[in-house]
């Protein structure tokens, strides 16, 4: 099988990216011919979703080379990640449909953003509506990462939509974890993008919050970038009282990162992004064997094990604080929750699964329907 994609691989690094990367690299050797053209629109956190010109050139040059390829090859599937609900990305998915789609083959829409559907319903006017049902509807696979995030296809009529967790590389056995002493504090690590939407200030609230009742109970560890400077300097601000019990580390690459997930008592990620799907950084966190604390959003529930896992309302610090405290007089996972992940959330399994839905693509209709009659 043919695969063509258009989807951009780090940088910068988030979830979408990651998840490319692991589709182009590793599809291979499931029999699947990959073609990847890049789609090179963001340079970092803080480029993500804003408009520059280049952007529209870098588009046009990528979409001109999806062309050649299928062109070239013939019949083949054509692989795109669809905007989350924002305007200007939604004009540019307009775009690579308007010059992409019409070639032969499949198109295959993998959703790791998700809110289109409801902001299609709400927000767009007429012609928005419709020229997105137009050149995005009627997918012939779409591809969601739970079943509570299938409203997006739906409002699509995709023709046939699969549900597709995500999965990340087996960082290994953790080292055995140390009795942690009662009288000392507990290391509270938070990994991701280093914005209000993701949580980041709601924890800081919620130590705050932890240390009024029980002083010094917990230090925190930030890791990650910021989208922009006036979070970075708010983030400064709120995180001033904690003192020394709180660092921010920026952006760790994949070996630093593995040691601060190892030196981790608790993982916390209390996130209400608006386009949320299926956060990777919880699934490294199982992998590591952590307890997790974490929000009810999205499709965060129905990843997670119940054993190990304190989940609350988001825009909660009080309750956040009151999870986090008996997160740390909890039992440790002692296993569990690593085995959870190796059970769930492998790249090997991502990958078999996604090859098998891809090749649902090259049945012929036709031939299906009258092996049914």
């Amino acid at each position: 099988m043919k695969l063509v994609v258009l989807a951009q691989t780090p940088p910068p690094v988030h979830g979408q990216s990651l998840m490319v990367q692991t589709l182009v690299d590793g599809l291979p050797a499931y029999g699947i011919e990959v073609h990847h053209v890049n789609l090179a629109l963001s340079t970092d956190a803080a480029d993500i979703g804003r408009f520059r010109w280049g952007k529209l050139f870098a588009l046009l040059a990528a979409c001109f080379r999806v062309y050649r390829i299928r062109r070239k090859l013939g019949r083949t599937a054509f692989y795109y990640v669809p905007a989350p609900a924002k305007r200007g990305a939604l004009y540019r998915d307009w775009i690579a449909m308007i010059l992409c789609r019409p070639l032969e083959g499949a198109l295959v829409l993998h959703w790791h953003a998700v809110g289109l559907g409801r902001w299609l319903d709400v927000h767009a006017n007429f012609l928005e509506r419709a020229i997105t049902r137009l050149l995005l509807g009627r997918a012939d696979l779409s591809l969601v990462l739970a079943d509570s995030l299938a409203t997006d296809p739906i409002n699509l009529d995709a023709k046939n939509t699969l549900i597709l967790p995500n999965g990340i590389p087996d960082p290994g056995e953790p080292p055995p974890r140390e009795r942690r002493n009662p009288a000392e504090p507990c290391k509270i690590l938070y990994l991701g993008l280093c914005s209000e939407e993701k949580g980041l200030f709601e924890l800081i609230d919620a130590v705050l919050h932890a240390h009024a009742r029980q002083p010094g109970s917990f230090h925190l560890t930030i890791a990650g970038s910021f989208p922009s400077e006036a979070e970075e300097i708010k983030f400064r601000q709120l995180s001033a009282p904690l003192g020394t019990a709180v660092r921010y580390v920026g952006f760790n690459g994949e070996h630093a990162k593995n040691v601060l997930l190892r030196e981790a008592d608790v993982f916390c990620f209390p996130t209400h992004y608006p386009h949320e799907g299926q956060p990777l950084v919880l699934m490294e966190a199982l992998a590591h064997d952590l307890p997790i604390v974490t929000t009810r959003w999205r499709a965060i529930p129905s990843m997670l094990p119940a054993a190990h896992t304190w989940i609350v309302e988001p825009g909660r610090p009080a309750l956040l604080a009151a999870a986090l405290l008996e997160a740390r007089s909890s039992p440790r996972p002692a296993g569990a929750s690593r085995r959870f992940f190796l059970e769930n959330y492998t790249a090997d399994i991502h990958l078999a699964s996604l090859a098998a839905a891809l090749r649902t693509t090259q049945r012929d209709p036709t031939a299906r329907a009258e092996g049914q009659e």
